[in-house]
């Protein structure tokens, strides 16, 4: 009985097409155009049914089977009839219900890097690009005014972006890292470009964790606080904050945040990395070593 093919009558309405299976363990044809698209499989949750689909009599395309009376399936070409069986189970209806069209993926993209200030001159084959700006990351400060305190970490570079009109000529702003060193805690200098600016983070303040960066023009940004020095058996300086960054299809991760001295139990300063990350703070006294710059911004643009 298993070795025959029964056709099978489908129903259909607009977006869903069904079979019914009326003894277990045979073989059922039914004939129906489906497009490439993706779609839903359902059954009595009893009953395991496996579905093959195929473009003609002997071309195979895939195949899937239910779980607990559903499957779904991302059918990459058309069909012209489908192939199905069940483990038990009697008049059991398999239900092919498409959910959603399949879309093809055209999109291409070149990657620019702009670390330094000037013009652009990128264009596209659209005229648009995705473009990401970030700000100078804020250093974290050398906490001197006694009391045996850590300093705070430096603020992160404010991160931007939105998709821009590539002109050709477009003037970019890149900021600079806080400056670190004896009383520290320099602020990052703001980068510019497409009507985005991301400012510089601030430098921390005392035992005080400097602010991120603020973002005016853009349609997705973010942005990350240093964190507070403090004392607790002994000094902690506070880390840095890191970039964070809206568009990791660009670049991820921006920056690593640098890490405050902690002196109990005793760790050095650790710079920060990438772009727009803050630095961490030292102690008074910089018996840890005075905190490193925080890090330059950078601007990314991906023409599309």
């Amino acid at each position: 009985m298993a070795s025959a093919v029964f056709p099978a009558p489908v129903t259909s309405s607009i977006n869903a097409s069904s079979i019914t299976a009326t003894a277990a363990n045979t073989l059922y044809e039914g004939r129906v155009t489906l497009t490439p698209a993706i779609y839903t499989i359902t059954c009595v949750n009893t009953t395991i049914a496996t579905i093959e689909f195929y473009s003609s009599a002997d071309t195979y395309i895939s195949n899937a089977v239910t779980v607990s009376g559903t499957v779904t399936i991302n059918l990459a070409s058309a069909a012209d009839r489908v192939r199905l069986w069940t483990d038990t189970g009697s008049n059991v209806v398999v239900t092919i219900t498409k959910v959603a069209s399949a879309l093809t993926d055209v999109f291409s993209g070149t990657l620019d890097t702009i670390t330094s200030s000037g013009t652009y001159t990128g264009t596209s084959t659209s005229g648009f690009g995705y473009a990401l700006v970030v700000g100078g990351g804020g250093a974290g400060i050398n906490h001197t005014s006694g009391g045996n305190q850590g300093g705070g970490g430096g603020g992160s570079g404010g991160v931007g972006g939105k998709v821009v009109a590539l002109t050709g000529s477009m003037a970019v702003t890149v900021g600079t890292g806080g400056t670190g060193g004896n009383g520290g805690g320099g602020a990052g200098l703001a980068s510019v470009f497409a009507g985005i600016t991301a400012n510089g983070g601030a430098g921390g303040s005392g035992t005080t964790g400097g602010t991120g960066g603020t973002v005016t023009g853009a349609t997705i940004s973010y942005t990350a606080n240093g964190t507070n020095g403090s004392e607790s058996f002994g000094p902690r300086a506070g880390n840095g904050g890191m970039a964070t960054n809206p568009y990791p299809f660009i670049v991820n991760p921006l920056g690593v945040a640098g890490i405050g001295r902690n002196s109990n139990p005793s760790t050095a300063t650790v710079a920060p990395t990438g772009n727009g990350a803050g630095s961490g703070g030292t102690d008074s006294g910089g018996t840890g070593g005075y905190p490193a710059n925080g890090r330059p911004g950078v601007v990314y643009v991906l023409r599309f």
